[in-house]
């Protein structure tokens, strides 16, 4: 009885706060209620079943030579889904203030899907410096995002990570900004020899960092961001560097956008790379580790507003590691990350996508047909983080959407 009266009370207490008219000033409700269709003619590395698409699978054979991934599949679903809540409130330090908190239905239960955390954020925004604190996109994911039909948004050649993080943003004039942030993991997470875990960046002590600048003018958006993390597999740790450089121009009908990476074990952010094993570290005995190398390119073209037509084309390369990768007693090398097969011995190296669509757009509804061909080499992992005897896989993906938006 008395957990029921005390439960009842904090119910009305936070009703009493959140809705009082002197702490929040406007209350925005949004989203949408979404079901995707897709067609596959191949079988996936994927996930949210086959909703967040990635790239075909590599060619397994079964006794009598038949490829078992070779087989085509097709879903239909509706757990991308979204609501979110935008609050406005009064003003806190000298800043105007605002939160939101948004959420999707593509978590996984046992059997079923359940509600998923998207957004939870926090800003204070004065002149010329925002503040944020909270969930919300990785600052790699930027301000120049493809536009796209599938819910992947140009993973993998594009980064997709939703994190806790510290976002500090300065408006030096009203073209230039400066962006700097420490980011944690709690939904994206890295990859290592316990699988993807939040705990290697944990033990490593300290956040992902990021710096960045951006230039806006009527027209364009440009920017440079530069990344770097440390995590702790086991003993002995590694860092990571990455770097972007994009640019986007937009004019009344017409968007033309593109984004370049060069980065090391981008796993967390859904693209390709890693790292593996390089040696043994004499006064530990411990494993010591060496990045995988890539280099992520897109180019996104998008005309019209009620009939819109686009298309993406994306492309990713293995560019090897740093160092050569340490072979074990079965002459193997041990290797984490995204690409890879589960014996550690196949990698994709290349990974091209060319997706044309075309929408019909109303202010409460859409509908949209998007066609993606994908291509993904794969060879034998070799000491350098290159591959040997290279082949190609390819799917062909039919994507529908049906949206009401509210």
């Amino acid at each position: 009885m008395f957990f029921k009266k005390y439960l009842l009370l904090c119910l009305l207490s936070f009703s009493t706060i959140l809705f009082a008219q002197d702490s929040i000033s406007t209350i925005k409700i949004y989203g949408f209620v979404r079901n995707d269709f897709y067609y596959n003619s191949r079988m996936n590395s994927e996930s949210i079943d086959g909703l967040f698409y990635l790239y075909p699978k590599p060619v397994s054979l079964n006794s009598t030579g038949v490829d078992l991934n070779a087989s085509p599949q097709a879903e239909m679903l509706s757990v991308n889904s979204r609501i979110g809540v935008d609050f406005k409130g009064r003003s806190v330090l000298g800043a105007s203030s605002s939160a939101k908190i948004e959420t999707d239905f593509a978590g996984f239960g046992t059997s079923y899907y359940v509600i998923r955390l998207r957004q939870a954020y926090f800003k204070l925004n004065w002149k010329k410096t925002e503040l944020l604190l909270g969930q919300t996109w990785h600052p790699l994911y930027g301000n120049v995002a493809p536009i796209v039909l599938e819910c992947d948004a140009g993973a993998p050649f594009q980064p997709n990570n939703r994190s806790p993080q510290i976002r500090l943003v300065h408006n030096l004039n009203s073209t230039v900004s400066f962006i700097a942030a420490a980011v944690y993991e709690m939904q994206y997470l890295s990859q290592g020899p316990q699988g993807a875990s939040a705990c290697y960046l944990k033990n490593a002590m300290l956040p992902d960092m990021f710096l960045g600048s951006e230039f806006k003018t009527t027209h364009w958006t440009s920017g440079v961001s530069l990344d770097y993390k440390t995590i702790k597999p086991l003993v002995e740790e590694i860092s990571s560097v990455s770097a972007a450089i994009y640019s986007q121009y937009t004019n009344q009908k017409f968007q033309l956008k593109a984004k370049s990476f060069l980065g090391e074990n981008l796993t967390d952010q859904q693209m390709l790379s890693g790292y593996g094993i390089s040696g043994i570290n004499p006064l530990t005995g411990a494993n010591t580790y060496t990045n995988f190398n890539i280099v992520s390119s897109w180019l996104n073209a998008v005309y019209g507003k009620t009939w819109q037509v686009g298309a993406f084309v994306g492309l990713s390369q293995n560019l090897g590691t740093n160092k050569s990768l340490m072979a074990n007693s079965d002459h193997k090398f041990t290797a984490y990350g995204n690409g890879y097969t589960a014996d550690n011995q196949l990698l994709l190296d290349r990974l091209y996508r060319i997706s044309p669509n075309v929408s019909y757009n109303l202010p409460n509804f859409n509908v949209g047909l998007e066609y993606d061909f994908t291509s993904a080499s794969y060879g034998t992992l070799k000491s350098n983080g290159r591959v040997a005897n290279p082949y190609s896989v390819c799917n062909n993906r039919i994507v529908a959407t049906a949206s009401y938006f509210f």
